[in-house]
């Protein structure tokens, strides 16, 4: 467990050392894909109030979290778990 615990450690100190372009990825990827497909199913399948505040507070967390130069510690799960939420979200509109 320790030797994954130092080699999380290190690649999140190479992501700081790339800050701009892991932000610049993280924001293309939600705004651009995820959060309009989340939109468009939510909103097609009937505007449930508990998905879309879900899918808004995710979103702006991932946002506030980058603009305000948060560690890649940080950002990274965040990142993971919001999308992961949205696609889970996706997949009970689909369904």
């Amino acid at each position: 467990m320790e030797n994954l615990m130092n080699w999380y450690n290190t690649k999140c100190e190479e992501a700081n050392f790339n800050r701009l372009g892991l932000m610049a990825f993280i924001l293309l990827v939600q705004t651009c894909i995820i959060v309009p497909v989340t939109l468009l199913l939510i909103c097609v399948n009937g505007n449930d109030p508990i998905q879309f505040a879900l899918m808004a507070v995710l979103s702006f967390a991932i946002l506030v979290s980058l603009l305000g130069d948060m560690s890649s510690k940080i950002v990274l799960p965040l990142f993971i778990i919001s999308s992961l939420i949205h696609l889970g979200l996706i997949l009970i509109n689909i369904i």
